[in-house]
């Protein structure tokens, strides 16, 4: 595995820890609605998978950008402590420590 897709997926493993710790004390509160957290949650988790798959290798960096770019527009209200983690994977999305990568 490349190590672009590993730098990726530990900032990405970053913010989804960080949104799993909000949501269960969204859960806890019992007060808010959780389906966007959890949505916000589902969304770092998979991406983390995608990342760290083997066999058949993971998609090419830059096609997390988009995903990533929804995401920081998301972080709004409760989900406003992730934004600079989601922020940070972007900036390696986008080519911070990828070079060398073939798309």
């Amino acid at each position: 595995m490349a190590l672009a897709h590993q730098s990726l997926a530990a900032a990405v493993g970053a913010a989804k820890e960080l949104a799993k710790s909000l949501l269960l004390d969204v859960e806890r509160d019992g007060t808010v609605p959780t389906g966007r957290s959890s949505a916000f949650y589902l969304s770092l988790m998979v991406m983390q998978k995608q990342l760290l798959v083997v066999d058949p290798p993971p998609p090419p960096i830059s096609q997390f950008v988009a995903d990533l770019e929804q995401l920081a527009g998301s972080c709004r209200g409760r989900l406003d402590p992730v934004r600079p983690l989601i922020e940070a994977a972007l900036r390696l999305a986008r080519g911070g420590g990828v070079q060398g990568e073939t798309a």
